[in-house]
């Protein structure tokens, strides 16, 4: 039991440090436009100037670079079908969608979708007794 429990902490710590890795490289390499792709693909929440500053320094020019990828990104994870898929697998909605193109239907595919977990969480709850 003391294995399993080093070993998922490890792999926790592993998994946290290697995304830091991959954000500081891409701010590094002055990728920001790709970096809000990948900010906005995972659902994540914009990053404002101080986070991005924390990464490395930053023109006005890579800011505006950021929100770009940033706005394809999310419009990407916000698509209906996406955000069925993310409430099927039992992601909250947190307000991601928010002024988005597609914002009602993302929010109802989310709905759906998520309404699909717990119904698959109940059974399972219900078979296990």
């Amino acid at each position: 039991m003391k294995l399993l429990v080093i070993l998922v902490t490890a792999f926790t710590l592993f998994a946290c440090t290697g995304q830091s890795q991959y954000e500081d490289e891409l701010a590094q390499k002055g990728q920001w436009e790709y970096l809000g792709l990948k900010d906005g693909e995972s659902g994540r929440i914009v990053r404002n100037q101080s986070e991005l500053e924390l990464l490395n320094s930053l023109s006005e020019a890579d800011i505006e670079k950021y929100m770009l990828g940033y706005q394809k990104g999310i419009e990407d994870y916000c698509l209906p079908y996406n955000t069925y898929k993310h409430g099927k697998n039992g992601q909250q909605y947190t307000g991601q969608c928010l002024n988005t193109a597609n914002e009602r239907l993302a929010v109802e595919g989310w709905e759906v979708g998520y309404k699909e977990y717990v119904a698959g969480q109940d059974l399972l709850w219900l078979n296990s007794e």
